[in-house]
């Protein structure tokens, strides 16, 4: 009996990957996989737990390793997708250390290429959902990135509706009330800034290390600064900075 909910098990597994590769709720199917197979595993005998046990650790490490492999698929798809959209040409990596992290959090990575694969310094970092840092050193199979909201770093941004207000972007405010894992923007002009404005990268000269026009994060809050002349506010990242996976350096852009 044990078996047959094995291999039931193993269907219904193949069933949710493949619904959430294609976007669909996976909720509906893992409740009737549930319903379906709890009273079989109830009524399966201890003898034929006992029998069947190595075959079911095995099972979910191959659920594990299935699901792992799902989420990387979707991350790398929407690295693929974002670096079309942004006309940028872009070496894909993986994450494979991280760093001592400061009070902040982390604030550095190493990714699994380097010069061997065309690496340079100074070159910025994204995933599928927007900038996570620029590269600062490079090995010959590996290298460095610095996290956007590392001590001491900057990155020129526009906030709000193109043409935007140019700002500043660094790793906090004294004016702010930061929440863990939140950034920093200052106005460098005057110009009206709302919760819910896009932040995106002004763009460096050359395009780098940063091109223009890349999703840096969301305006969380205003400060509410009397006598200031221009205003400051909370960022949320665009990018998951603290668990950061699959991710793109750009080698070259459409200008070049």
């Amino acid at each position: 009996m044990l078996r047959r909910v094995v291999l039931a098990l193993l269907a219904l597994t193949v069933l949710v990957l493949l619904a959430d590769l294609a976007g669909g709720p996976t909720g509906p199917i893992r409740s009737a996989g549930s319903a379906a197979l709890g009273p079989l595993l109830r009524a399966a005998s201890p003898g034929e737990v006992e029998a069947e046990s190595a075959e079911l650790i095995r099972l979910r490490a191959r659920v594990a390793e299935l699901e792992g492999q799902a989420q990387t698929a979707k991350r790398e798809s929407a690295l693929v997708a974002s670096a079309a959209e942004h006309d940028l040409e872009v070496a894909p990596a993986r994450v494979v250390g991280v760093g001592t992290p400061d009070p902040r959090g982390t604030v550095r990575l190493t990714i699994d290429v380097g010069a061997e694969d065309g690496i340079q310094a100074d070159r910025a970092v994204l995933d599928g959902d927007g900038l996570v840092g620029r590269v600062v050193s490079v090995g010959r199979w590996t290298s460095d990135v610095e996290l956007l909201g590392a001590a001491g770093t900057s990155v020129g941004v526009r906030v709000g509706q193109s043409p935007g207000v140019l700002g500043r972007l660094s790793a906090s405010d004294p004016l702010l009330d930061q929440a863990p894992g939140q950034l920093a923007v200052t106005a460098l002009q005057e110009g009206r800034i709302t919760a819910g404005d896009a932040v995106r990268t002004l763009g460096s000269a050359g395009g780098v290390p940063y091109p223009a026009g890349l999703p840096v994060g969301s305006v969380a809050e205003v400060a509410d600064a009397p006598g200031r002349l221009t205003a400051s506010a909370t960022v949320e990242p665009s990018a998951d900075l603290a668990a950061v996976d699959v991710v793109g350096v750009v080698v070259s852009d459409g200008q070049r």
